[in-house]
């Protein structure tokens, strides 16, 4: 979505050419109506490479725990693996099926009002008891990706199914198109921060995503800032005249933004051809009037603007956010373990600014380990690291999940509503990795857990679990995760969730039905409020 002039034209076109395939019978999904108390946007967070997810969110009862858990030690001060004592409910219960963690933490060392220190403990996941996140949260244990290929596993969390190429739209891209006609104010519809790209494949150029990583990207893709591409064309700034109308010259209500010279001229000429041309030449210059149109108002909005004067990280600073100086999400894992968050601090920032503008209906992140690294660690090395980096993650999520939940976005009847409950999050990855204790090796593992977050969830539980039976890893595929009730339509079937009832799960959070994935989807029941 670059919108430089020459790009302007072929972004148009594409909006023809997309209309053109809807008038040949390209279905679209219908929305099943908003839920009022529901979430309006998407956030996903992909983690590549494959993520040790239950070392973060622990799937396994008391009774199967000293089947897994391999012996805990200690490397570079990190506590590696734990005990089945150390395992605790988020909540502090005793409660079966809520979300429990290996809790490694020291609760009197990390309350004692010095959050710069960080001795004799590990907070590693204590954002999510420091904010009540089990409040917020559910969890999907044992999704089958179909795969333990990256490249199948990154296209089946994204649009849930397992290839090396995009075969379906993803998630994102659905959700910005559908989302598209209810709230035609957010000027960007989606965005993607890193990690795979969310295509959408044959929906329109509004599903299409705004790659942004910071406020200079939001600059240039977004804005008419920059003097090289755009000098003499910022006529808006001393013309505010010239209104907008429709392609058939009828006045467009609550309009909120003016023309400048040229795109007035521009879509009055467009406007001119009306009538004098064939239907099917005259749909495509109506596709290219509308167009242009949605760009000019997205520049006249000015997002970077909007962005730029919204803060990311402004009502909570919990403990080891970094320096006592700065507020940002560095968290130390160890000696070489360490880049001081610096890459989750510049993308989670830029994510929470987008949210908190309330200018799109989708956000992608692509969340690397520390320094950077893929998940994809310890093939060569054992479980250690993997550990370590989930943990690690596990915090970070925590402590944005923890801003969002801060941030109050009231309306109407709901004066307590937050940007948390505004929004539906998704963590989600490649695959998982083989159980410690039948591999030493922290190989590919079909199996996998999937946390949904915010805004119209049944909280505080988990559904489904992994069959843990005692042979070697070599076995250890996607038919270790157990049965779920699952509705197709109006079918209900017991079987283990896929990546495809992930995406159609959200989807329904939504308010989205009718999206229909190659190989069959349906709802995770359980996880919709």
């Amino acid at each position: 979505m670059k919108l430089g002039r020459r790009s302007l034209l072929t972004a148009s076109l594409g909006a023809a050419q997309l209309a053109l395939l809807s008038r040949s019978g390209v279905a679209r999904a219908q929305d099943a109506g908003v839920n009022p108390n529901g979430p309006t946007k998407l956030l996903t967070i992909f983690l590549p490479g494959g993520w040790m997810s239950p070392f973060a969110v622990i799937p396994w009862s008391d009774t199967e725990l000293p089947t897994v858990l391999p012996t805990p030690f200690l490397e570079f001060n990190e506590p590696i693996y734990c005990t089945a004592a150390q395992v605790k409910n988020l909540d502090g219960s005793s409660v079966p099926g809520r979300i429990r963690v290996p809790a490694l933490w020291d609760e009197p060392e990390l309350t004692a009002g010095r959050p710069d220190r960080r001795m004799n403990t590990s907070p590693h996941g204590w954002s999510w008891k420091a904010h009540q996140l089990w409040n917020n949260a559910c969890v999907v244990h044992g999704v089958d990706q179909g795969t333990v290929a990256h490249a199948g596993g990154q296209m089946s969390a994204l649009c849930g199914i397992a290839s090396s190429e995009l075969k379906a739209p993803t998630l994102n891209a659905v959700v910005a198109d559908r989302l598209f006609d209810r709230f035609p104010d957010r000027p960007v519809p989606s965005v993607w921060i890193g990690g795979p790209t969310p295509g959408q494949l044959n929906l329109r150029t509004e599903a299409a995503p705004a790659h942004l990583t910071s406020q200079s990207s939001v600059n240039k893709l977004l804005s008419d800032r920059l003097a090289m591409p755009w000098n003499g064309l910022r006529a808006r700034d001393v013309n505010s005249t010239i209104a907008p109308v429709a392609f058939d010259g009828a006045a467009i209500p609550n309009a909120n933004f003016v023309l400048n010279p040229l795109e007035a001229r521009t879509l009055r000429r467009m406007r001119e051809l009306r009538g004098t041309v064939n239907p099917g030449s005259e749909a495509v210059v109506q596709q290219l009037h509308d167009s242009l149109l949605g760009v000019s108002k997205l520049l006249a909005r000015d997002v970077a603007t909007a962005v730029q004067n919204t803060r990311g990280v402004e009502h909570t600073m919990p403990p080891f956010w970094g320096p006592a100086s700065t507020n940002n999400f560095a968290i130390d894992l160890g000696n070489a373990f360490s880049d001081n968050g610096a890459r989750w601090n510049a993308d989670f920032d830029i994510a929470l600014k987008l949210l908190k503008a309330d200018v799109c209906s989708s956000v992608a992140v692509g969340a690397s380990g520390a320094a950077n690294w893929s998940f994809d660690a310890g093939h060569a090395e054992g479980h250690r690291r993997s550990f370590i980096q989930a943990r690690g993650i596990f915090e970070i999520i925590g402590r944005l999940l923890g801003e969002m939940k801060a941030t109050p976005r009231p309306t109407g009847t709901q004066p307590n509503r937050t940007l948390l409950d505004e929004t539906l999050v998704v963590v989600i990855s490649d695959f998982a990795r083989t159980l410690p204790r039948f591999s030493f090796s922290s190989d590919h593992w079909a199996a996998n857990s999937v946390i949904f977050a915010g805004g119209g969830l049944q909280t505080n539980k988990t559904v489904g679990g992994y069959l843990i039976p005692n042979r070697p890893a070599s076995d250890i595929q996607g038919h270790d995760c157990a049965p779920v009730p699952i509705l197709d339509g109006t079918t209900m079937a017991m079987r283990p969730p896929r990546s495809a009832d992930v995406i159609t799960t959200a989807l329904t959070i939504l308010g989205i039905t009718g999206h229909r994935i190659t190989g069959g989807n349906g709802e995770i029941l359980g996880v919709r409020a």
